[in-house]
């Protein structure tokens, strides 16, 4: 989840709303409508579809969100080049008084319903100057959620059946790795390795061993092979070997193959390298 603060937007948007504000427009009836203008390009091809999500972390940002008085007081604040006052008294009031989305009314796309481009995925309807301010973290939130959602379905309609498994925390930008993972479940992941996400989306989180548990035990003077049977001893049901660590077709191939002839012997059933 984006930060909740209402100025979790683009400077212009709130110089917008200035602007609407002095026109005498800024609660004009307006309509904003999110699509998007084509599918993802992989090179030599694009997606065929996309995977729309973030519908729901978008409605609880926006209920959530409201403008505060530290808010006001950092606007208020703000010079332009030659010293003078960016945001006008009169706006920051009004500001203060409405700055939320509560005017706003949304008609959307249900998530996890593939979509196409230039098909509106999202009407949102009120005030000019709240929607204007809409504008950036709808598109934050929705943009980043579809893409991935997208991406994972493509994995998992590459995958043929077998199960796939988010593990991109590692590699995403800060807790913009929560979003992933639960845009990657929409897209048809059957766990992440996300702990936190999968707690706060009720899920149960999935993963393997890590590279550095057999260099330990090479460490010790002992092998991969110890270090997959261990591994093997405490998660019988659930052993799923990095076969990479060494050397995967010399070395690690080969131990995971006698580990699991011996968890299959022991009437247990691995899941994989």
């Amino acid at each position: 989840m984006p930060e909740r603060s209402i100025l979790f937007t683009d400077f212009y948007q709130l110089t917008m709303a200035q602007l609407y504000f002095d026109e005498g427009i800024h609660e004009m009836p307006a309509r904003f409508e999110y699509w998007f203008r084509r599918n993802p390009d992989y090179g030599t091809h694009q997606a065929g579809y996309g995977v729309f999500a973030g519908l729901d972390p978008l409605l609880d940002w926006m209920t959530h969100t409201r403008a505060a008085d530290e808010d006001i007081a950092y606007l208020g604040g703000l010079r332009s080049e030659t010293g003078g006052a960016v945001f006008s008294e009169d706006f920051l009031e009004w500001f203060a008084a409405h700055g939320d989305f509560s005017a706003v009314t949304l008609d959307a796309i249900a998530e996890g319903r593939v979509v196409h481009p230039n098909v509106p995925l999202v009407v949102a309807e009120g005030p000019l100057a709240i929607v204007q301010l809409l504008e950036t973290p709808l598109l934050n939130i929705l943009n980043h959620e579809t893409l991935i959602a997208t991406k994972a379905s493509r994995i998992v309609e590459a995958a043929r059946g077998r199960p796939v498994v988010d593990f991109g925390l590692r590699r995403a930008p800060g807790a913009g790795a929560n979003s992933a993972a639960r845009a990657a479940l929409i897209g048809g992941a059957v766990a992440s390795s996300n702990v936190e996400a999968s707690r706060s989306l009720d899920t149960v989180p999935s993963g393997t061993h890590a590279h550095s548990m057999v260099q330990a035990f090479m460490a010790m003077g002992r092998s991969e092979l110890d270090a997959f049977r261990a591994y093997a001893r405490v998660y019988p049901d659930a052993c799923l070997l990095l076969v990479d660590t060494i050397d995967t077709l010399q070395s690690g191939v080969p131990n995971a193959i006698t580990v699991f002839d011996e968890l299959r012997a022991d009437g247990h059933q691995p899941l994989g390298i």
